[in-house]
């Protein structure tokens, strides 16, 4: 896979990651599709930045829901919401409040993900929200994304250590793409914003494929 071979909504997911990850936020982003595969609502993580009141509780699927204009797009059953990374206990809860009922995921995530919690209660279990894991060059590059923010920006090394093992658990080539990528100096005379996503979301797909290729 490169990356001209992605869906469209997959290039602008990847494309609010980086712009998060640009602003110092996580590298986290989700986007609301219609029954055609048309983009309808987008949001992503802002926790790190100061443009709202409260940022830890800006995440990137409960911003898509949250900015759906339901006048414009009522038949809100039939929407997907696609997610990079699996959403955690909030985002999870907004979705099912918010009407959406098809989620699509890249990555799954042990340590915050929560859409195991759909079965728990009566209650969303009766929204019979339909629930596709991708597990593929798509969590790849998610958890890739999330470990360059995190091997920039994380300055305390046990926790750095402890999530890049949480990232490594499905994603393990993602994670090895970032360390090479950010190993060989791309970042070290210049800022993520001197980069398209386009530009990094490429490398690391190259570096995922070669990876595979070479274990086969």
């Amino acid at each position: 896979m490169m990356y001209s071979d992605l869906p469209a909504h997959w290039k602008r997911i990847f494309g609010l990651e980086w712009q998060s990850v640009c602003e110092g936020s996580k590298a986290i982003a989700a986007v609301i599709t219609d029954a055609d595969g048309n983009i309808i609502s987008e949001g992503r993580n802002m926790t790190g930045e100061h443009t709202i009141p409260n940022p830890s509780a800006a995440h990137a699927e409960a911003e898509a829901v949250r900015g759906l204009d339901t006048e414009r797009f009522p038949d809100k059953h039939s929407y997907t919401l696609h997610a990079g990374l699996e959403p955690c206990v909030m985002c999870m809860g907004t979705l099912v409040m918010g009407g959406i009922r098809n989620v699509e995921i890249a990555a799954r995530d042990d340590f915050g993900g929560a859409m195991h919690l759909l079965g728990k209660s009566d209650f969303t279990r009766s929204k019979n929200i339909r629930v596709t894991w991708l597990d593929n060059e798509l969590g790849d590059v998610q958890r890739a994304l999330q470990t360059i923010r995190e091997l920039l920006y994380n300055t305390d090394s046990a926790k750095l250590s402890r999530m890049l093992a949480d990232f490594s658990v499905h994603n393990a080539a993602g994670v090895r793409a970032a360390q090479d990528v950010v190993g060989r100096g791309m970042f070290s005379d210049k800022q993520p914003s001197d980069y398209t996503a386009e530009e990094v979301v490429g490398e690391v797909l190259r570096l995922i494929v070669k990876s595979k290729e070479d274990n086969l």
